[in-house]
């Protein structure tokens, strides 16, 4: 009886240090899992059409919010770095709404129905994408602080191309 009473410790001790690494992993990565999420519902709401629009009209809005040329003159009206961060984001924003309803227009109605796991994999790397804007066009990390393991993703310059080009991909394999 004894050798049962220390196997349950054993593999609750196993089971607590399993659920605090995965409670400090989701901690790492909240904002990340929060904004996927924003995404996931959203355009499940309305439809998988809807996704895919959505990855690509944050590809033109990108494209219109770096070539608009008055963007350094609203931005730099800012006082502080939340300001201009805030002012940056709703430059973007206001950049990707005609693409987005455009491209709505012309997103099949096939693609109305994503399976789960089409969805939160394209829902994650939108979220992505649009964390890499934060970090390396919006200067968002001025502002806030991200946790360490966030800052290993998306912080290094090199990275940023890699999560650019994420969504395109995704779009390749999951949206057939």
């Amino acid at each position: 009886m004894e050798g049962l009473d220390a196997s349950f410790v054993e593999v609750g001790a196993v089971a607590t240090d399993l659920g605090m690494t995965a409670w400090l992993w989701v901690g790492n990565f909240v904002v990340l899992l929060i904004l996927t999420a924003i995404i996931y519902m959203f355009t499940m709401r309305k439809g998988g059409a809807v996704l895919i629009a959505f990855n690509l009209a944050l590809y033109i809005g990108y494209a219109l919010y770096i070539v608009f040329p008055y963007r350094d003159s609203i931005v730099g009206i800012g006082a502080t770095p939340l300001v201009e961060a805030s002012l940056a984001v709703i430059l973007f924003a206001i950049a990707t709404m005609p693409p987005l309803l455009l491209a709505l227009r012309l997103t099949p109605s096939q693609y109305g129905r994503l399976s789960i796991f089409q969805s939160i994999p394209l829902s994650l790397l939108a979220a992505g994408f649009l964390m890499a804007l934060g970090y390396h066009v919006f200067d968002i990390s001025n502002i806030y602080t991200f946790s360490d393991p966030l800052n290993q993703l998306f912080a290094p310059e090199g990275y940023f191309f890699y999560w650019f080009v994420a969504p395109l991909i995704g779009l390749w394999f999951l949206a057939r």
